[in-house]
């Protein structure tokens, strides 16, 4: 229905177009749909070139994870597809995917994270999963899914910047340029609708493709643990103390906190059987359930929320009459201890402080056009107050009102009293958000790449003696991260590194980094916090300047 949505949409706006207007309208579309089949017949060469992964031939693949083969040999003989190439990145972060032309030309990756962190039939649930985007051709489905929201857009593009050129000597003209920006706005929406529409098919697609995991392994327990691990980064069934000797070694030459205080923590949270209990699982799962951010960007995002795939994959093991591993029959319990009945009043002040030096420019922008419709004679509302004199006075004090709500916008996303943590305490807690952090200090080893497997990527993944966690180094600035990415993230891979900086937790967890410290004494600042008075000094300056222009002038 979605999909039957999305092509009703752009069938409708270009069949009035094309009833009302010429056809060159046809000629931009023909121009973005030859992009689009470009885009897609190159994607999967780009992916193999600036990815590192190492291509195992089908054989060896066979002989080294027969589990693994297994499953793929079990849908080759049921689907009746040819055999999928199989590539390995050598990189800790636990991850996989697919990609390539059609389900006869697929390629599925998985990274030695995959391999280490995973028990075999969790790896074997994972790649049952990319096996099912293999057979249900979602190369090709998402492609043209995609290019609906594009056209749109360009649809919209060509009658604003048509609406340039139409003539207004005469009043069919004028006509003919506030029909091309009404269609303008109208396609502009459609696209934005169009663009939400796909991620719900998007998301739509990853259930399908866990459901098919969950039929071949016979075991949709198998993904539900899989998707702690990967991404909860919490290690369920991991043998705690020999998963940690080398580990806690190493890290007491750091000397940030004694590991074997962590350690008797974090044995508190696990069963006898050195799984990690229910209650810590639930949770970590409770910000995917009940934090307001949690379902803002689950809107905007291509991938169901994990909390949300497990409770899918719960459902799936009655078909087998498999009682579920993971329930969250217990989660609101856990959030109402930790935040209350309701986290509406605190996302509700996050989205006030996120938003407030925008908010601010928006009112100015209100105070220009009323001041503009004023002078045209178009209202009557603030004609004598609002006076050329007060609105250049307005936007003096309003940049430095912005350049102040920069300021509070970044000691609250930017808060100091830094103390030790690990992965558990971080992930578990239920009121962290991208703007409402954790100062942070902690320890582990980096096993890999933010994105495993790519070259230019900034971040990085970390393990710690709890759990796993993904490190936001981006800078801000393109040429700082690349330079970055190119020289310093190959060197930092498996080291044991002390990270200062702010956790917060987005569609997944994540540490901001504000210090990287190895255990050689070198450390690696990163300044985006310090970026943020930039732009609040920046501000200021440009209210003197209208401050100094209003004195000179009024």
């Amino acid at each position: 229905m979605a999909i039957v949505a999305l092509f009703g949409l752009i069938y409708a706006i270009v069949f009035a177009i094309g009833i009302w207007y010429n056809w060159s309208l046809w000629l931009m579309i023909g121009f973005t749909l030859v992009l689009i089949l470009f885009q897609y017949l190159i994607s999967p060469i780009l992916i193999n070139w600036i990815y590192n992964i190492e291509w195992i031939p089908y054989d060896q693949f066979r002989a080294q994870f027969p589990h693994l083969a297994e499953a793929v040999d079990k849908v080759v003989a049921i689907r009746g597809i040819k055999t999928p190439r199989m590539g390995i990145i050598r990189d800790g972060n636990p991850n996989a995917f697919t990609f390539g032309w059609t389900k006869n030309s697929a390629r599925i990756v998985i990274t030695t994270g995959i391999l280490q962190y995973l028990n075999e039939n969790e790896q074997k649930a994972v790649v049952s999963h990319e096996l099912g985007h293999v057979v249900h051709n979602d190369f090709i489905l998402m492609t043209l899914v995609f290019a609906v929201p594009l056209v749109l857009l360009t649809i919209a593009r060509w009658a604003y910047f048509s609406s340039w050129f139409a003539g207004t000597r005469n009043k069919e003209g004028a006509m003919i340029r506030l029909a091309l920006l009404a269609i303008a706005v109208l396609s502009y929406i459609a696209y934005f609708i169009g663009y939400l529409i796909s991620l719900v098919v998007s998301r739509i697609r990853e259930y399908y493709a866990d459901e098919h995991a969950g039929e071949l392994t016979e075991n949709p327990n198998a993904l539900s643990t899989a998707l702690v691990k990967i991404a909860y980064g919490l290690l369920l069934d991991t043998t705690y103390e020999e998963k940690q000797k080398s580990a806690v070694r190493a890290l007491r030459g750091l000397g940030i906190f004694d590991p074997n205080g962590a350690r008797a923590f974090a044995a508190t949270t696990m069963s006898g059987t050195g799984k990690y209990s229910k209650q810590s699982i639930q949770a970590a799962a409770s910000w995917d359930i009940f934090n307001p951010w949690a379902r803002y960007y689950q809107i905007f995002s291509t991938h169901p929320l994990p909390a949300k795939r497990i409770k899918r994959l719960n459902g799936q093991c009655e078909e087998y009459g498999i009682i579920p591993e993971i329930d969250f029959s217990n989660a609101r319990k856990i959030k109402e201890e930790q935040a209350g009945k309701s986290m509406m009043d605190e996302f509700l002040v996050d989205v006030a402080v996120k938003f407030l030096p925008i908010l601010i420019f928006i009112a100015l922008i209100g105070l220009t056009i009323t001041w503009i419709f004023g002078a045209a004679g178009l209202i009557t509302v603030l004609v004598n107050t609002l006076t050329l004199s007060n609105l250049l006075l307005f936007w003096a004090i309003g940049f430095y009102l912005i350049g102040f709500g920069v300021l509070v916008k970044t000691k609250f996303m930017y808060k100091s009293g830094f103390e030790p943590q690990n992965v558990l305490d971080l992930v578990t807690n239920i009121k962290v958000s991208p703007i409402r952090t954790i100062p942070t200090l902690m320890e582990g080893r980096v096993i890999g790449r933010g994105m495993p497997g790519y070259y230019f990527g900034e971040d990085l993944y970390l393990q710690d003696n709890t759990g796993l966690m993904y490190i936001d180094y981006r800078f801000g600035w393109s040429i700082i991260d690349f330079f970055f990415a190119i020289v310093r993230v190959k060197k930092l891979v498996g080291q044991y590194v002390r990270i200062k900086g702010w956790y917060r937790r987005g569609p997944s967890p994540y540490l901001q980094v504000d210090t990287i410290e190895t255990e050689t004494g070198r450390r690696f600042r990163n300044y985006a916090k310090h970026m943020t008075y930039f732009w609040a000094v920046l501000a200021f300056i440009v209210g003197l300047v209208l401050f100094y222009i209003w004195f000179a002038t009024f």
